[in-house]
């Protein structure tokens, strides 16, 4: 029996939690952290996405393929996009709640977006637990290099711990883009782990999603079918158990 993606994460176990998704180059995965943004700004949640990866009218437009108004969800107050990429390049955006850096540097990246989390987004991050989503941590690593984002985002891990310790962080990683230690590594930092790996067959594309770790103690790794439906909203992306 088929069931929605969503379903594989229990609401009482993701305050405080880390999830990385790994997906290969032809996985519909990258799908899954976008949902989890449009669900968690639902439930109440203050996104906070910071894009490593391509324009913003892109992700705008790849947010949208899960029903996902980003352009509104800004103007709401109900989220905010720190754009590094946008500061990389000097493509900058005038949407409500979008904010740039001086510049993009791993040595003091870090300390000018915790002063953006102190300043700008203190006082929605008052009143709502943050959902914060790395778009995506292969960008990040393409950009400062997978040494630079390794330390980082370890830092940045620890200081949230303290800083915003109810927050969900959400790490996509497109594993045919990076190296396997850093695919390791992210691995290694998350108390949620999916997998997704895609086959392309005579038949045409077929997706698993291989569900590996969450953090309690009745888990079972399990494996799924997984597959993009015409549907929407969490109803979007489904999956079918085939083992064990």
């Amino acid at each position: 029996m088929e069931a929605s993606v969503l379903g594989l994460f229990r609401d009482e176990h993701l305050p405080g939690s880390t999830i990385t998704i790994v997906y290969d180059a032809y996985s519909s995965a990258w799908k899954i952290p976008l949902l989890m943004l449009c669900r968690a700004i639902g439930d109440g949640y203050f996104g906070v996405v910071s894009n490593y990866t391509g324009p913003l009218g892109s992700f705008i437009k790849k947010a949208s393929t899960v029903g996902f108004d980003v352009r509104k969800a800004l103007e709401n107050g109900d989220m905010a996009i720190i754009d590094l990429f946008g500061t990389r390049y000097g493509v900058a955006s005038r949407m409500p709640n979008v904010f740039y850096l001086d510049n993009v540097e791993p040595e003091t990246i870090n300390p000018k977006i915790t002063h953006l989390y102190e300043t700008e987004l203190r006082e929605a991050l008052s009143r709502r637990p943050a959902f914060r989503l790395i778009h995506t941590l292969d960008g990040a690593a393409l950009m400062l290099g997978e040494e630079n984002t390794l330390r980082l985002l370890n830092r940045t891990i620890a200081t949230r711990s303290t800083q915003l310790p109810n927050s969900v962080l959400v790490l996509p990683v497109n594993s045919d883009v990076v190296s396997k230690k850093f695919v390791a590594w992210a691995v290694s930092v998350g108390d949620y782990v999916l997998v997704a790996r895609s086959e392309l067959g005579e038949n045409g594309l077929s997706e698993y999603l291989h569900f590996i770790s969450a953090p309690y103690e009745d888990f079972e790794p399990t494996t799924y079918s997984f597959r993009v439906t015409k549907s929407k909203g969490i109803e979007k992306l489904k999956m079918e158990r085939i083992s064990p």
